[in-house]
Order: C-alpha cells, then structure tokens, then sequence
C-alpha cells in the first residue's frame, strides 16, 4: 500500500471531514475554506482520501503570524496508523514555509494524546465547542525560528 501525502482541494477532503468529525450535518465547505491562504493537505491511498487537515492565517493571543489548524480527520479503522501524523506534519510544514510562528487549534479531549505526541501544548481550560459542544481545548505548537 502506497499512501500518498499532498495539498489537496477542499473538494477532495470535504467528504471525509464531514463524514468523521460532523457525520449529522450536510457536506458543504465550512466558512475557513474561504479564507485567504487556506491550504488542505490530503491523504490519499488508491486516489480515495483518507486522512485530511486544513490549515490557515489565524491570529492566536495576540500574534498575527500563527496559523489555525482546523478539519483534521482520518478514516475511523485507519486512526493509530500514523496516517494523521504524516497529514498533521505537512499542514505544519505548509503553515512554517509560509512564515509562521505557531499552530494552534481548538482539539478534542479524545485526540489530546495525539496532539501531545506531535509536540503541541495545552493552552486552556476545557470547554464546549461545535455545535454538539463537544469537549476541547486549545492546543498550541510553537515553530520556533
């Protein structure tokens, strides 16, 4: 098997985002895909996704320079395969070439010890997000210079 990491369009990921991080809503393009610089880094094996993330010019504290990370996702049987680290250090990679300064997101408790392993800190107390308001909190990766 031959996974191919790569930026992809929204129309590729949109799909897979949908169906794991919002499977009750209709599969529409969120409003950060809009956005000016929004990149997605795909996943691909066989031309179907099957991991995927967004990222985006997003001031975080204060520091215009840092990018948001938004729609990270990957195939329910396929997660703990290191298919979403491979997306998540590309989306890095992208934001880093672009000059920032930082990553953050707003991450779901249960994908923490994910995150934690690819470097990033909590900033927060947990709180309520999405519509279903699940349980988050904001995580940040400082790329350093």
């Amino acid at each position: 098997m031959t996974i191919e990491i790569r930026p992809a369009d929204v129309e590729e990921i949109l799909p897979l985002r949908k169906a794991v991080l919002r499977p009750m809503e209709p599969v529409v393009a969120a409003e950060y895909d809009g956005y000016p610089q929004v990149q997605h880094v795909g996943a691909f094996e066989n031309g179907e996704v099957i991991g995927c993330a967004t990222v985006f010019p997003s001031a975080y504290d204060g520091d215009a320079a840092t990018w948001q990370l938004r729609g990270m996702a990957v195939e329910p049987q396929r997660q703990g395969t290191g298919i979403g680290g491979q997306v998540l250090a590309a989306a890095i990679d992208l934001a880093r070439a672009a000059g920032a300064s930082a990553v953050w997101a707003n991450a779901r408790t249960t994908a923490l010890p994910f995150y934690a392993s690819m470097g990033f800190e909590i900033v927060s107390e947990e709180f309520g997000y999405g519509p279903a308001e699940l349980a988050h909190k904001r995580i940040l990766l400082p790329l350093g210079t």
